[in-house]
């Protein structure tokens, strides 16, 4: 084989090396470029190929189109999604100006002389409007906190404070469902970046799910991590055995409920409201399974920065 024919084969195979490598290397940045656009749809972006090849070029046209189809549809899904946070939270403000005028008319009703059947319907009929007011109410606050413009005004807070007026607000109500709370003797303030009245809400709603589905008590308590720069307040009760799920995550979704659970009549929208409102602060909240099997506790953990004083 002559000098000048081994040449040849040389360039030829350098440049088919050289080709595969180019392939290769912008194979492997539109790769790179898929998973950026992936990471933010709503980027106007394509995937590109650098080194001409029509097979190549045809494949990433189908994944361009396909990116496309992807945009639109969800911002259809968005576009659909916000009507109906809109559409829910006009008609829950619509429902609360009769619905406060049905129970202001059934207060007035003279009970005196009423039989006693009839008296225990009206007592029926105003605890299920207030039911009724409850849910419209937080139908309204769930359209709001998860709209695309809601926003909460922080300031520096103190937690603590803010946890031990709710459960003062609300053990009237612990007492009346038979349930013995334990609180810390935690006097160090907890200052944090947050909302007063949104971090009021979260601790109202977690009071409020353990009065609806604890056997016998609730205990409160509060952790500092001075290494994290954070702080944790828990809320633990026991609950029946029926009562736990597989998943205690799923208790944060919308409009989730036992089926069990409706005898109290819930709204499944309270822990779904907190974790917004948490987040909203720069917050998490969790919910776990512990103890024995025969007695498992409920403890939902809520998770804040610390503030410097």
């Amino acid at each position: 084989m002559s000098f000048v024919v081994i040449m040849c084969l040389l360039i030829l195979i350098s440049g088919l090396v050289f080709r595969l490598y180019s392939l290769t290397k912008s194979m492997e940045e539109a790769k790179k470029e898929l998973q950026e656009i992936s990471e933010d749809l709503f980027e106007n972006r394509i995937v590109k190929l650098k080194v001409r090849n029509r097979k190549l070029e045809e494949l990433l046209e189908a994944v361009n189109h396909n990116l496309w189809v992807i945009r639109s549809e969800r911002c259809i899904y968005q576009e659909d999604e916000r009507k109906l946070k809109e559409q829910i939270q006009n008609i829950s403000h619509d429902l609360r100006t009769p619905l406060t005028a049905i129970l202001g008319y059934l207060k007035m009703l003279d009970m005196e002389n009423m039989s006693e059947e009839d008296r225990e319907f009206l007592n029926i009929a105003i605890k299920k409007s207030y039911t009724l007011q409850e849910l419209t109410g937080q139908f309204y606050e769930l359209s709001r906190v998860t709209s695309g413009d809601f926003c909460l005004k922080l300031e520096r807070i103190d937690a603590v404070r803010i946890l031990k007026e709710t459960c003062l607000e609300h053990y009237h109500l612990l007492e009346n469902a038979g349930l013995m709370l334990t609180f810390p003797a935690f006097e160090t303030p907890a200052i944090m970046l947050g909302n007063a009245e949104a971090l009021a809400r979260i601790f109202a709603n977690l009071i409020q799910n353990s009065i609806r589905y604890a056997k016998s008590r609730l205990s409160i308590e509060i952790q500092e991590d001075e290494e994290q720069k954070s702080f944790e307040i828990s809320f633990s009760n026991d609950i029946s055995e029926e009562q736990e799920v597989e998943n205690p995550e799923m208790l944060f979704e919308r409009f989730y409920m036992q089926e069990h659970s409706r005898n109290h009549e819930g709204t499944g929208l309270g822990l779904t409201i907190s974790k917004t409102l948490a987040e909203h602060m720069d917050g998490t909240i969790k919910a776990k399974y512990s103890g024995r099997e025969e007695e498992r506790i409920l403890t939902f953990s809520i998770c804040f920065p610390l503030k410097q004083i």
